[in-house]
């Protein structure tokens, strides 16, 4: 409900940030930061968990923590998809891409550095204006996020690291939650 009332205020308003390639302030879209709500949160549920239960479980537990991951991405695009509608921002088709690559940017994380990886969405897309930007509004084709609605090698992108992001999450053998403290 947030994600969504968020999304439909900032629309298409431009946030002024530093580059440091472009060499002043790089104009990105409000939009580019609504998903770290979604992906914050999801993080935050994945971990919040009883490791000695999950364990020892007979349900599928990481199979509902993967249909968990995709609803939240499911949630993302259709959320955008009625906002891009309704108001005609052109920001809103990004809402889905976006929080699918932050979604498996993190999840890959975690599985690598434990619960310290719910800081990732946050430095991704200032990692992205700060770095990623060959000169104004000309983003490098990794900063996925900065990239305009419909551009296929980001889409394409976010779709990879949200399959890799499951698969470590599913595959991990020392599982993120375990490393939490």
């Amino acid at each position: 409900m947030v994600f969504a009332l968020l999304a439909a205020v900032v629309q298409d308003t431009p946030l002024f940030l530093p580059s440091i390639w472009s060499g002043g302030a790089e104009m990105v879209q409000a939009a580019t930061l609504v998903p770290l709500v979604l992906t914050s949160v999801l993080f935050d549920c994945l971990h919040t968990r009883l490791d000695a239960a999950e364990t020892t479980a007979i349900r599928p537990v990481r199979l509902y923590d993967t249909l968990l991951t995709l609803g939240t991405v499911a949630l993302a695009l259709a959320a955008g998809a009625v906002i891009g509608t309704a108001t005609g921002a052109e920001s809103a088709g990004t809402l889905g891409r976006n929080t699918a690559f932050l979604a498996g940017l993190t999840l890959l994380c975690g599985a690598v550095f434990g619960r310290s990886a719910v800081l990732m969405p946050v430095l991704w897309p200032l990692i992205g204006v700060l770095f990623g930007m060959r000169g104004p509004h000309d983003p490098y084709p990794w900063t996925v996020l900065l990239e305009p609605p419909g551009t296929w090698y980001a889409t394409t992108g976010a779709l990879l690291m949200l399959t890799v992001g499951i698969g470590a999450q599913l595959f991990s053998p020392n599982r993120f939650a375990r490393r939490a403290v």
